[in-house]
């Protein structure tokens, strides 16, 4: 390794952890007009403020959640746990979630909020698939359709939310007051529709009931179209099993969320 890559190295074990950094400490000259701890401190900062600043680009609401204080708190705990292995800062905040679980394990909205910008950020940024549309599913025979398998589109996220995280979220997004936060168990779908950069760039979300939840799980891990059915008989009879299904199936085709059969 050369010098100048030796003092690299050192810049970057002082910037992640201060405590590793006497190696660096020890090649910067002190003065008296600024010293070398003023200086080094200068970028020891300016290092977690950037990454703060792109944990709060990616995270707004959990940011309004939190509060100032404790969104610095927690970005730089996070920063300290999870020092950065991308060159794009983009994808920094992917243990986020699971940092909050961790930290604030009191405050579970905090996690879920997370968990429920992430997944907003993913789906935008997910590669694009042609659609499916009920025309197309229509030329499919009658007789073949208890054996279709649908391949849903790359930017689909399913969350089993357990707090009114996408209510909150919501509110605040039309600058509204939020409610409360309550315990409402209602699992969320998020994706994001388009094909080309002039349409469907934005991301989508929807809380699901159980039941459709459950249903496109399943059919995600590759169940057939007479196995969605045979899971709704549980609750419901033959006929209306297969009706559910099959207005499962519209509603998922009309979201653009499956792209071929």
């Amino acid at each position: 390794m050369s010098n100048l890559e030796q003092i690299q190295t050192d810049f970057q074990a002082f910037l992640i952890d201060e405590t590793k950094g006497a190696a660096f400490k020890s090649r910067i000259i002190d003065d008296a007009k600024v010293g070398a701890a003023k200086r080094l401190g200068i970028y020891y900062d300016a290092y977690r403020f950037r990454i703060i600043e792109a944990l709060a680009t990616v995270y707004p609401k959990l940011h309004v959640v939190l509060g100032n204080d404790l969104f610095d708190k927690t970005a730089r705990s996070y920063i300290d746990q999870n020092p950065s292995t991308y060159r794009n800062m983009r994808w920094m905040g992917g243990n986020m979630q699971a940092h909050l679980q961790q930290t604030l394990p009191q405050y579970p909205i905090a996690a879920e909020m997370a968990a429920f910008e992430w997944g907003l950020s993913l789906a935008f940024d997910a590669e694009d698939a042609s659609i499916l549309t009920l025309t197309d599913l229509a030329e499919v025979p009658l007789e073949t359709w208890a054996d279709l398998k649908f391949v849903f589109h790359p930017s689909l996220h399913l969350l089993p939310l357990q707090w009114n995280a996408v209510q909150i979220w919501n509110a605040l997004d039309k600058e509204e007051t939020p409610p409360a936060i309550a315990k409402t168990n209602e699992p969320c779908l998020i994706w994001r529709i388009g094909i080309d950069l002039h349409s469907g760039l934005n991301s989508h979300f929807r809380s699901l009931e159980a039941a459709e939840f459950s249903a496109i799980q399943l059919a995600i891990s590759g169940a057939s179209f007479g196995v969605l059915c045979e899971q709704l008989q549980d609750n419901l009879s033959e006929e209306q099993a297969t009706i559910q299904a099959a207005q499962y199936v519209s509603t998922w085709l009309n979201d653009g969320l499956i792209t071929r059969i």
